[in-house]
């Protein structure tokens, strides 16, 4: 038992150790080159108060100059008003209210389509309301562009996770989509299959209006990937880059409202690969069966080696996530909570419906 506890501990370190080195071999985003062209922004907000001040503040901060729309979805709370008070006082800021979308319709895709009227600029930069921007990000992906000859840059922020609950999803639900995703160098580049992130996605006008423009996506749940395969289809480059220093993102506050927002994601990502959710269930929970067989059996060395390769892994793949390492003792806690998303995701895409999110439901397609 001590010597398969080994083996098992040996695999699971060794595969959670090459995820790791993919990360680290992630390309870098550039320097800034030059003085870039002006940049719009489109901030969708609904229900956004805890974020607006602080959202605008690192947009109002950027070393790119920026003209700013916050798109007040509908908002509940004082979203609208917060973000007018600062309009009121920098004019790089307007406030643009959009309307309920019909009914199918994703409401940020909606909201971004509302947005984009009237605009005229070389970027487009939609960014969601949580995303805090390092003060020369967008310059720094303005040079990726411009650099590797692409129309679209989208970036991987680094995701904070403050709470227990939060550490014990987010940082594993990361991990698999990394996995998943595998060598960072070609889709940066904007070879193979499109890959983008809704939360900092920089296109080139021209490209956005000859892919359809936002309105051809509005009815896709998963519309950064929707958007980045139609700007693809169209003869256009888009570079996915790990952002590392240069975006941060507080998704979720709090273990219910992770569970429910990864849960959503995940239906859309890969609630219709079964083999993928099989595979890494089996893989994430098998240290922690090893060490309750061992205990079983009375043999807790093997219990100790087989429970410390989950933490270990558990801790090694937490690096140059804003996750702590420490929190890779919360193991196999974890991998529970990720094992029940993944569960439920699927559930989810075979009764074809999403997890709510700011009080919306859509279909999923079938």
């Amino acid at each position: 038992m001590i010597l398969f506890a080994a083996f098992v501990a040996l695999a699971i370190l060794a595969g959670a150790a090459a995820l790791a080195a993919a990360r680290r071999r992630a390309p870098e985003l550039p320097p800034a080159q030059r003085s870039p062209a002006p940049v719009v922004v489109l901030v969708p907000m609904r229900n956004e108060e805890e974020n607006v001040e602080d959202c605008l503040a690192s947009l109002l901060a950027q070393t790119t100059p920026l003209r700013i729309r916050v798109l007040d979805d509908s908002s509940e709370d004082s979203t609208g008003e917060l973000a007018r008070k600062l309009a009121a006082v920098d004019p790089r800021i307007e406030v643009v209210t959009v309307p309920q979308p019909p009914a199918g319709v994703n409401g940020k895709v909606h909201a971004l389509a509302h947005g984009l009227e009237g605009i005229e600029a070389e970027w487009i930069l939609g960014l969601d309301a949580d995303a805090r921007p390092a003060t020369d990000t967008v310059a720094r992906a303005l040079a990726a562009a411009e650099s590797n000859g692409l129309d679209a840059v989208s970036l991987a922020a680094r995701q904070r996770a403050e709470t227990i609950g939060e550490a014990m999803v987010t940082p594993p639900v990361y991990a698999l989509l990394d996995a998943l995703l595998g060598d960072w160098e070609p889709v940066a580049r904007g070879e193979g299959g499109p890959v983008a992130n809704g939360q900092f996605f920089l296109v080139r006008r021209a490209a956005l209006e000859a892919a359809g423009g936002y309105a051809a996506i509005v009815r896709e749940p998963l519309d950064d990937v929707a958007l980045a395969r139609r700007l693809a289809g169209a003869g256009f480059r888009v570079g996915f880059w790990r952002a590392g220093d240069a975006l941060e993102v507080r998704m979720y506050h709090g273990f219910a409202a992770s569970f429910a927002g990864w849960r959503r994601n995940l239906a859309l990502i890969a609630g219709d690969r079964t083999a993928v959710l099989v595979a890494t269930i089996t893989v994430v929970l098998l240290p922690a069966v090893v060490a309750l067989a061992a205990l079983e059996i009375d043999v807790p060395l093997a219990a100790a080696v087989a429970w410390g390769c989950g933490a270990l892994a558990s801790a090694a793949l937490r690096e140059g996530t804003g996750s702590s390492p420490t929190w890779g003792l919360l193991y196999p806690l974890d991998a529970l909570a990720l094992s029940a998303a993944l569960v439920a995701a699927r559930l989810d895409r075979a009764f074809g419906w999403l997890a709510p999110w700011r009080g919306r439901r859509m279909a999923l397609p079938r």
